[in-house]
This record gives C-alpha cells, structure tokens and sequence, in this order.
C-alpha cells in the first residue's frame, strides 16, 4: 500500500483500509481519474454522514470504467465513499495499477462496502449479491466552459459536456486562462480529487468566504480559491456547491484540449462572478513564500 502521509488533507481514520484486487486490463487511465471526479462530485453534494444509495458512475467522455459501489446495507456511509476513492485512486497511482478492480473497503477490521471500477455491469452481479432496491446507473454530463482567450463555447448537447445535477436551478459555469507552467496530467486530477474530498465535508449550501487551499503533499500542483472582493452581499454567493460543480468543468476543459497548465479560473453563478481559482505550480508556491 502506499504511504498513507501523501493522502490529501481530507482526514482519513488510519483504520480505514482498502483491499485492491485488480483482475484485468482496463480502459485508459484518464477514464479512472475522469469517472472518479465525477463520482466525487456527486457525493461532495450530500449530507457527508448520511448514507448514498447505490449507484453506478461514468461520463459521455469515459463510459468505462464505471465507478460503481455498495454497501453492508442500503448503501454506503458518503464520507466511507470519499475516503475510499481517494485512496483507491492514489493507490493507483502509487502502483501505477489502472486495471479492472474490486476494491474492498475495510472500517475497524470489518468489511463496510466496496468500490469497483471497470466495465458497465452490475456489481449485484459481480460479487454475486441480491439486488437491492433503488440501486441506480448516473452518467454525468459536463456544462459548456468558457474560454476567455476563445470566443467559442462548447454546444451543451455534445455528449462529452457535463450536465451538472444542482440544488437549484442556478447555473455554474467557468471562464479558464492558462497562463504557466505545464503539469503532468495526473497532478491536475489528484489536486482535483484532493479538493473535491475535502469539499465534500462542508454542508454544500454553506458560504465558502474564506481562502481555501489542497494539494497533494507529493505532487506538484495547488488548488486555490477564494470569494470574489469585497464580498458580495447578495445572491449569489460563492457556496461550496458552487465550487463543487466547477471543478469537473476545469477537468473536461483540460481534457478536451488535452493542456495541463497553470490556470486562473473565473467560478460564475448565473453569469455573476462568485469565486476566483488558480492551480499553482510547487515552483511558483515556493518563489511566493520565499518573496
């Protein structure tokens, strides 16, 4: 297993394990990051300590491998699920192991659920478990970004766009300028899933009005937000949903174009403005304590 101290800065209980069991070849390793921010994303939207019902995850741009889970009961714990994609990923990566793969989670020594990644199929079917009732297959859609050095936006019924699930009808989109450095492409998705995962603990209404920060400790790239200044006092207001679904926008966007940069991101709410993000290079962190 890999080191447990190069986890995000999400707060994983040191006995909550995995047990990957990889079974074969899988689909390319972009579609494991890809599907994994899009299962994220839909769980960092909940109630953290409330239980998610059983579902199955993929995306237009990635239909394998679906990211499915289950639980002991009628689901799983949401924050069980944070903790286990976030180290089922990073294990990934670690090992540089992108297959097909069950991947038992473990709380106090005892089983709690599992996550499978691979092929579209029923995990019922997989382990050989009963059906359940109100078990569930999401495929995400991204919204359309904006791309202020490009006039053009992505028509929204291209498939490989995102249509984001939110708790209202406010509508989030980006406006992206990459300006720096080149990251490799997994450095952007483990700052995305870092953030993501530590999102997900913050009631996904509450106002997010200060600077928040996430990276991976040994991984090149930083993930920064913060509300626009001053403050705005009326709607709308930059919530951590806002912020949620922003993120699989910035990814589709870099995946599209297949450009992994330095970045300065505009998180609008019905085209107002809320929040202003930047991924960071560990150089330009450095050059900015050091000055």
């Amino acid at each position: 297993m890999p080191p447990r101290t190069n986890l995000s800065q999400v707060e994983i209980p040191k006995d909550f394990m995995i047990y990957p069991r990889s079974v074969s070849l899988g689909p390319p390793r972009e579609g494991f990051f890809y599907n994994t921010i899009i299962a994220l994303q839909e769980v960092a939207l909940g109630d953290y300590n409330a239980i998610m019902p059983v579902q199955s995850f993929s995306s237009g741009r990635f239909p394998e491998p679906a990211v499915q889970f289950y639980g002991m009961g009628a689901g799983l714990p949401r924050r069980y699920l944070v903790w286990g994609l976030v180290m089922s990923i990073w294990n990934m990566l670690f090992t540089s192991d992108f297959r097909t793969s069950l991947v038992l989670l473990l709380y106090r020594y005892e089983e709690v659920g599992g996550i499978y990644f691979g092929p579209q199929e029923s995990v019922t079917s997989l382990l050989r478990l009963p059906a359940r009732k109100g078990d569930t297959t999401v495929t995400r859609k991204i919204l359309p970004t904006s791309d202020p050095s490009n006039s053009t936006t992505k028509d929204s019924s291209n498939p490989n766009n995102i249509t984001i699930n939110p708790l209202t009808a406010n509508r989030v989109t980006v406006e992206i300028n990459s300006f720096g450095s080149p990251f490799p492409a997994n450095n952007v998705f483990m700052a995305i899933i870092s953030a993501l995962s530590e999102a997900a603990v913050h009631p996904s209404t509450d106002r997010l009005q200060d600077p928040f920060s996430s990276h991976f400790e040994s991984l090149a790239c930083y993930f920064v937000t913060r509300p626009v200044m001053p403050p705005r006092r009326t709607p709308p207001i930059y919530e951590w949903r806002h912020l949620i679904q922003a993120l699989p926008q910035v990814m589709e966007y870099m995946v599209a174009r297949a450009v992994y940069r330095e970045s300065s991101i505009e998180i609008k709410v019905d085209g107002v403005t809320v929040g202003l993000a930047t991924f960071f290079d560990e150089e330009r962190v450095k050059g900015l304590r050091e000055g």
